[in-house]
């Protein structure tokens, strides 16, 4: 039995990590609406056919841990590869994504909002740090290629 991760699921970890410390250094309202919202809560994601499991420390500095989705738990968000790419880039919006079905989220209304209202911040946080741009272009190049 092979317990090591597979290649995508170490992307997408190493991807999110990423994502995460971009965020946290710069700090601002887009980084404390991300703490409002994740400290000390865990989700199951699924992007293609790759799930992880993401639980967020409760303390302001976010510690996140990235273990295996367990195999019966209920994904609290799903998407494709190419959906977040297209919201990644402006192709389409977050609420066409949901109500196409292309992304799935599982939350209350009220986290929902929180979740619209920290997607856009990081959109927006795009166009002036490049360091969001690369990574997205690193998930359009090396996520999209393994597909």
């Amino acid at each position: 039995m092979n317990d090591s991760p597979s290649p995508r699921t170490e992307l997408l970890s190493s991807m999110l990590l990423e994502l995460i410390e971009i965020l946290r250094d710069r700090q601002g309202d887009t980084w404390s609406a991300i703490i409002r919202i994740a400290s000390g809560k865990s989700a199951t994601i699924a992007i293609d056919d790759t799930r992880i499991h993401v639980h967020a420390a409760e303390d302001q500095e976010l510690q996140i841990t990235i273990a295996d989705a367990e195999p019966d738990a209920l994904n609290d968000f799903e998407s494709t590869g190419l959906a977040l790419r297209n919201i990644m880039f402006g192709k389409t919006t977050l609420e066409k994504a949901v109500a196409s079905s292309k992304i799935f989220i599982r939350a209350s209304f009220g986290d929902l909002l929180k979740i619209r209202s920290i997607v856009q911040s990081v959109l927006l946080d795009t166009e002036v740090d490049p360091r969001l741009l690369r990574l997205w272009t690193k998930f359009d190049q090396e996520w999209l290629k393994e597909s």
